[in-house]
């Protein structure tokens, strides 16, 4: 099937039609399809019974007079009958006869009588049937041959005749001027194009047998531009490898270089003269960075040739551009560039490199050519090589980086020199290689001699890539802040130097108990508002607050401000992750404060987009995945975390273990068992990290419980929960395993055990303060206990969850607070209304449903779902006062959110657009319904 091509087969079928004689010209650069479409037209010309004689020429049978003539006509005279032989080759026919049998004459009216036989023998077969002549590759056909065509276009319009000719533009034979003189004639010129993405997705088709995926096809089409020749070779290639027309094998196919193709386009190229086969070789190597002055100054030639070139591979169809020559596709720049001889193309990447640099141009542009080089002798290249590696690192691209830098240290630099390209190349590995970026650290501060320059290379570090090596880096950390000195004798950049070893040491150390104590002690000494102006400063102050919190050493209200504090501070960067600051996330997290947090984040993504890697971009989207959790936004955080999970990928394990971590924890609550058995199921290096592996052991926990093993269950709880008392992290934000591990002894019927669990969370959480940690430490605490008791416990719950970004726990407590009163009682139907409001608002449709059959079983009607909560109520008063929200906030010792929620919903019950009309609304609320608080509130 030839694919689109519709409008060059209909302006051939009307010429055939027209039953009248034409010389249609086909045209155009290598790989358009011209052959096919050749084919196009000899099919129609079959359908309508024409006669079709077909020929294609070929460059070694140009010196055979009458070579293409024969190949065109000899087959019918052949295959004729002997009489309509003999009818075809009567009269002045008989000399074609003749010509073909016995070859070209010498004499010149011999010839012309050749050129009218030739003529009137095509004439008397046209007369017996319509007929088709298709030439194909016309620029090659011989002289005589060539002035017959010319000839017999002279009398084609009188003659039943169509003669199609396909001529390759660009072609230096082209522009013969006997070639000319043929398609001078031409009626029509039919100039194919490439394939749009719909006809590329047909040659797919094709090739495949079946339907190829949309991802596949485009990756495919934007490689090679949809040239039928390109994209039929590399689709060939592509079924040939056993490679599915996927989106998983998308890159793969797009990246083929098929043989054939090489071939065919170097041996278009060899075939060109020396100054256009010398432009397209420079035009390969120089790329991008290609312009006509660079290229005369690689090549060698003056303007006038090379302009003359350029234009000719243009015409060809490989290169576009006067100005900025560029080649067409760039599957057709490095077919060029491997085809030329390794030690021209040395010469050239080494001239291309030294015409950059003395010109000025980039250090990235001139390093590409740098890279190819086996040993540079300039001076300069090393330094190149770096300042390339920065300016890549800069544009987030530290694998490109990375490149540079390896290459400057297969030059053998002197050690000092050295050591600073392996703390270069391991702050660019930290993005996608974390423990080779340890390794080369090491390397790097054994080949220094200086404290201070051991310690320059040791900041590089990220912190958390110390886990997982085998390499001594917590005693190398040691080593060289002994040789520092302490951080109180020192001042300036030796004394930030400082702060940023502690910072790391006590970052790896926080799951020992002895030294999560004395990071608590340090953070104590700093007062209650501790420095944090210098980056050495926020790094050491990030591990001592997140000591505080897994300690529970302090109040969530003391280390929240110094946490958002921090956090004002900081650069939103996505480079974050490398340093110590997603401590502080966690702190803040475990706080319950996420407003500044979340907004934080949102900078960072802004600030990020484009510029991070994969695993920055996935390690920023577990944070946000955990402030969705702690906001009860389960659909969203489950989301942001898959993202993650699938961006970091299992090859890097940092990105995998945390973002494996953060998707257990938010299965968790949503009981999502197919994801469970997913994480469980996928290795990490969760016995490395307790906290990781804390987290597992809660969902291998939880998938027991819910297939009725209470007892593997517990015991999966109660060993997660040892795990964090053994580093001395006795923070319920943290985790919740006590609770967990209550609830499953309350089912056992050992009421003892789980209240004695339960009042130590509650106890706990009570030491902390933060309202989420607290409201689901209390609503389990009021399970256990049932009985009035426990709805007191539960009434405290939901009372402590007002002032809470989770809503998610505070959903639970309201529907769990409204079961427990009844849909009957307005006490729990209030609270299952504001239980299935705040379902909808977090999208939890499962919990919505279970509000609505609560709300359902009341044997009596009910105020309706425009009810307020006691906590609006008190809100909107407020507000209808005339307070500010923030006043309202302090009012109440709740958070400005917290204030800014409740209103939503106020004005969402109320169908109210804001504050101007709250008070008229509440009074009509008042007359409308029977508000249960209105009393008390007013």
């Amino acid at each position: 099937m030839l694919l689109d091509r519709e409008a060059e087969l209909d302006l051939a079928a009307a010429a055939l039609q027209a039953g009248c004689g034409a010389l249609i010209l086909v045209t155009g650069p290598l790989g358009v399809g011209k052959s096919a479409l050749l084919d196009g037209i000899g099919a129609l010309g079959e359908a309508q019974r024409a006669r079709q004689l077909r020929v294609s020429a070929a460059p070694m049978e140009r010196g055979f007079p009458l070579g293409v003539a024969r190949q065109l006509l000899e087959p019918a005279l052949r295959d004729a009958s002997h009489a309509a032989a003999e009818r075809w080759t009567t009269g002045p026919a008989r000399a074609a006869r003749t010509a073909l049998d016995s070859g070209w004459p010498g004499g010149e009216e011999a010839q012309r009588a050749v050129l009218h036989g030739l003529t009137a023998l095509v004439e008397n077969m046209g007369r017996d049937q319509p007929l088709l002549m298709l030439v194909d590759e016309l620029q090659w056909a011989d002289r005589a041959t060539l002035r017959w065509l010319r000839h017999l276009g002279e009398r084609l319009a009188a003659l039943p005749v169509v003669l199609v000719c396909a001529v390759r533009e660009g072609d230096t034979l082209a522009g013969d001027p006997d070639v000319q003189q043929v398609i001078g004639h031409a009626t029509e010129t039919l100039r194919p194009g490439n394939l749009p993405l719909d006809g590329s997705a047909g040659l797919a088709r094709q090739h495949f047998g079946e339907a190829a995926d949309e991802a596949f096809v485009h990756a495919c089409h934007e490689a090679t531009g949809g040239n039928p020749l390109f994209l039929g070779s590399v689709l060939a290639d592509a079924a040939s490898q056993g490679l599915r027309p996927t989106p998983e094998h998308a890159r793969a196919a797009a990246a083929l270089r098929p043989a054939p193709l090489q071939r065919r386009l170097l041996l278009r190229l060899d075939a060109q003269s020396e100054p256009v086969r010398k432009l397209a070789r420079a035009v390969a190597v120089l790329g991008t960075q290609a312009t006509p002055e660079l290229l005369s100054r690689l090549t060698g030639l003056d303007a006038a040739v090379r302009d003359q070139a350029l234009r000719h591979l243009t015409s060809l169809g490989l290169t576009t551009g006067m100005r900025c020559p560029r080649f067409v596709r760039r599957l057709v720049q490095e077919v060029v560039e491997e085809g030329v001889p390794p030690t021209e193309r040395t010469a050239l990447h080494a001239l291309a490199a030294e015409l950059l640099h003395r010109t000025g141009r980039p250090p990235e542009r001139v390093a590409r050519h740098l890279m190819a080089l086996t040993a540079p002798t300039w001076p300069w290249a090393t330094e190149v090589l770096r300042a390339a590696a920065r300016s890549a690192q800069r544009r987030g691209a530290p694998e490109v980086a990375a490149g540079f830098l390896r290459r400057a240290l297969l030059d053998g630099p002197p050690d000092a020199e050295r050591a600073q390209l392996l703390v270069d190349l391991a702050t660019a590995e930290r993005s996608f290689a974390p423990y080779a970026a340890v390794r080369h650290i090491a390397q790097a501060a054994l080949l220094l001699d200086e404290p201070e320059q051991r310690a320059k290379a040791l900041v590089r570090l990220a912190p958390t890539s110390f886990a997982s090596t085998l390499l001594p880096v917590q005693e190398l950390l040691r080593e060289v802040a002994d040789a520092l000195g302490p951080e109180e004798r020192l001042w300036g950049p030796d004394r930030e130097l400082a702060l940023r070893l502690e910072a790391r040491l006590r970052h790896s150390s926080l799951p020992e108990p002895d030294e999560l104590a004395d990071s608590v002690n340090r953070l104590l000494h700093k007062g209650p508002e501790p420095r944090m102006d210098t980056v050495g400063e926020r790094e050491l102050l990030a591990p001592l607050l997140a000591a505080a919190t897994f300690a529970n050493a302090l109040p969530a209200h003391k280390v929240a401000p110094m946490a958002n504090r921090l956090l004002e501070s900081e650069p939103a960067l996505a480079t974050h992750v490398h340093t110590t600051a997603p401590l502080v996330v966690a702190s803040l997290v475990a706080a319950d404060s996420l407003d500044s947090l979340g907004a934080w984040l949102d900078r960072v993504e802004q600030t990020a987009t484009g510029r991070q890697t994969r695993m920055e971009q996935a390690l920023v989207g577990t944070e946000q995945a955990l402030v969705s959790l702690a906001s009860g936004r389960l659909a969203e955080a489950k989301e942001r975390a898959l993202a993650a999970y699938e961006l970091g990928g299992a090859k890097n394990e940092e990105v995998f273990t945390v973002s494996s971590m953060t998707l257990a924890m938010v299965s968790i609550p949503t009981g999502d068992d197919a994801l469970a058995q997913r994480l469980l199921a996928g290795t990490s290096r969760a016995a490395d990290d307790p906290y990781v592996w804390s987290v597992l052991s809660m969902l291998k926990g939880q998938c027991a419980a819910r297939k009725g093993d209470l007892e593997l269950g517990l015991s999966h709880f109660l060993n997660a929960g040892r795990r964090l008392e053994q580093c001395g992290w006795l923070n319920p934000a943290l985790l919740p395993w006590a609770s967990a591990a209550a609830l499953v002894h309350f089912y056992l019927g050992n009421q003892e055990q789980a209240a004695e669990l339960s009042s130590l969370e509650v106890e706990r959480a009570r030491v902390w303060g933060a309202p989420g940690s607290l409201g689901r430490s209390l609503r389990a605490h009021a399970q256990v206990l049932g009985g009035p008791e426990g709805t007191e416990v539960l009434q405290e719950a939901v009372d402590v969850l007002q002032g809470s970004n989770n809503r998610f726990e505070l959903c639970q407590a309201l529907l769990e607070l409204g079961e427990r009163h009844g849909p009957d009682d307005p006490r729990g139907r209030e609270a299952l209304l504001g239980a299935r409001a705040e379902a909808v608002a977090c999208d939890l449709p499962w919990l919505v449903r279970r509000a609505e059959e609560r709300l359902a079983e009341a044997t009596t009607p009910g105020p309706t779902g425009n009810q307020l909560t006691p906590a609006e109520r008190k809100v909107a008063e407020l507000a209808a006062s005339g307070l500010t929200n923030k006043k309202i906030a302090e009012f109440l010792n709740i958070t400005c959110r917290a204030v800014e929620k409740h209103l939503t919903n106020c004005y969402r019950k109320m169908s109210i657009r804001g504050r101007m009309v709250l008070a008229d609304s509440l009074r009509e609320l008042d007359r409308s319904t029977d508000f249960p608080g209105a009393a008390a509130s007013g």
